[in-house]
């Protein structure tokens, strides 16, 4: 990219004024306070703006010092060519009015801008800071000495490692580590760790508790047992006539159920039912039913009724009278016959009788007492143990819904922290592959035109991997520092247009405005040839030394020159 064309219609000094570029080579030449300095902020200007600063800084700030003395407006034009085609930019520079326009000329089709006022994104790609800090180029202005060694080793570790001027990796990397101690989580995971330790103390509670419920069970089980195993006993000595019974110290040793149960008399016969009732006879209830249905045939008929009336009435009297009978029948047992046991209630019945049967001898057919109290004291220990164990379990899933919110507290924090780490770590790989990318490359470039403005007293630069510079001075390597100032800004000059042949990929413009007052002419001649062989669209000196064009000439290089 490579203007063609500047127009400063309201800004700093200068009003409706025009500049014409060419690609390659321009230099503008003007004395002292001609406004050299004012073209190099409008270029800056137009392409990335100027931002009004705040406060105290506001006097003394680019967009104060840039605002023309006269008139009310603040604006410029600038014609740009980028990919063959030629494009108009227009902006104006008022905080109150603040706007950017880019218009395709061949077409007149207004480009949409990626981002408010600014061209970045559409002509180039390369940020501001970036842009003034290495193909913008200025009096230095940094004091001789470490302190300007100290700035180049800073410039050249931030656009080496970052790709911009304006990052500072090392700044970057404790910025985070500071963030880091924000989310700080170790106080969690000590809480938690107590947690779980009191935790682990406690035990598998839902196992134990399962297992003593478990116990409880087969206690219940082996009783409920014991007393059915008693029930068929006691059945079984109901239904033998002609059992033994114990006497009264054998039937307490065996120590049997819970009633007390006298054994039969001899003259008991086998059959336990009671003495019948005379409505028990079948025969007497036969005859009852066809006394019933007799009397009813001779009503009806005595009774003169129509022949199907007595026949209806006869039939439905023999009917109910049948049911009747049959339901009696059955309610007295006739079809149950005599072998048939009898149910819970009978069996109960039936001991109370037999124990009434008699006086002489005795069988108690009982529980045991030791039986009994063993198994309660057995549910009774179960018991307790079993709320014991329910307070534990309690307790348990108290302290593991603590650990579980800790737990998410700690995860969110370590979370943060695995980010800010994965930042770090991604900053220093990054760093190390844009590093190893053109390290070399670098080095081998900033030597080689380092050589050729020494006339080869240094032929040979080193960047180590924390970006201190070191010049080959005869058999050793030299820090910058101990160099001379010019010989500083010389080699920073090196630095800078050798990192932006590698880094600008949009061949911007280089501007470089009157760093040459500490060059003596056979260095200055050395940095214009190195100049001449940058990789870059269009190439801006601006100066004040008359002398620049007749090395110029002297080296045969083709320029545009413009005199203010």
């Amino acid at each position: 990219m490579y203007i063609n064309k500047l127009l400063l219609k309201e800004f700093g000094k200068f009003n409706n004024k025009e500049i014409r570029l060419n690609p390659g080579l321009n230099l503008i030449y003007g004395p002292n306070e001609s406004g050299k300095t004012t073209i190099k902020e409008f270029i800056v200007g137009m392409l990335y703006g100027i931002d009004k600063s705040r406060g105290l800084g506001a006097k003394l700030d680019n967009y104060k010092l840039r605002k023309p003395v006269n008139g009310n407006g603040y604006s410029g034009k600038a014609y740009v060519s980028y990919k063959g085609k030629s494009h108009l930019i227009e902006r104006s520079f008022l905080r109150t009015n603040k706007n950017a326009a880019l218009t395709e000329i061949e077409t007149g089709k207004e480009v949409r801008l990626k981002k408010p006022n600014s061209f970045q994104g559409i002509l180039f790609n390369v940020d501001k800071s970036t842009y003034v800090n290495t193909l913008c180029i200025g009096e230095h202005g940094a004091a001789p000495g470490k302190e300007l060694a100290d700035e180049l080793g800073n410039y050249v570790l931030n656009l080496t490692t970052t790709k911009n001027a304006d990052i500072d990796k090392a700044e970057a990397i404790n910025y985070l580590k500071q963030e880091k101690k924000h989310y700080d989580n170790r106080k969690q995971l000590a809480q938690i760790e107590k947690y779980e330790a009191d935790m682990a103390a406690l035990g598998d509670v839902d196992a134990e508790l399962e297992k003593i419920r478990e116990k409880r069970r087969e206690e219940l089980d082996a009783y409920n047992m014991e007393i059915a195993r008693l029930k068929r006993e006691a059945r079984q000595l109901v239904n033998e006539a002609d059992a033994a019974i114990p006497d009264e110290d054998e039937d307490r040793e065996r120590s049997r159920i819970f009633l007390d149960v006298e054994a039969l008399p001899e003259e008991e016969p086998k059959n336990f039912k009671k003495d019948r009732k005379l409505t028990d006879n079948i025969f007497i209830i036969l005859l009852t039913g066809i006394a019933v249905v007799a009397l009813v045939t001779f009503l009806v008929h005595w009774l003169h009724f129509q022949k199907s009336i007595r026949q209806l009435f006869t039939i439905c009297s023999i009917a109910f009278v049948a049911i009747t009978m049959i339901d009696d029948m059955y309610r007295k047992g006739f079809f149950d016959g005599d072998e048939k046991l009898p149910d819970e209630e009978e069996f109960h019945k039936m001991v109370y009788e037999l124990g009434r049967a008699t006086e002489s001898r005795t069988v108690r057919i009982e529980i045991d007492k030791n039986f009994q109290e063993a198994h309660d004291a057995k549910l009774e220990l179960l018991k307790f143990q079993e709320h014991d164990a329910v307070v534990k379990r309690e307790r348990y899933y108290e302290l593991r819904g603590k650990r579980d919110i800790l737990r998410e507290e700690y995860e969110t924090l370590e979370k943060e922290k695995r980010a800010i780490d994965l930042a770090i770590d991604t900053i220093n790989t990054l760093s190390v592959d844009i590093y190893n990318d053109f390290g070399s490359q670098l080095n081998e470039s900033i030597s080689e035109m380092v050589s050729i403005i020494t006339d080869g007293k240094y032929s040979k630069v080193l960047l180590d991997d924390t970006m201190h510079i070191s010049v080959l001075d005869g058999d050793h390597y030299m820090g910058i520092e101990y160099l001379s100032s010019g010989t500083m800004e010389q080699i920073y000059l090196a630095v800078r247009l050798c990192i932006a042949s590698l880094l600008c990929e949009d061949k911007m413009p280089v501007i470089v405005d009157d760093i040459f007052t500490a060059y003596d002419s056979r260095r200055l001649r050395n940095t214009l040839y190195c100049m001449s062989r940058i990789k870059t669209d269009q190439i801006i000196i601006l100066t004040s030394n008359e002398a620049i064009g007749d090395m110029l000439d002297d080296l045969s290089m083709d320029y545009n020159y413009i005199e203010l």
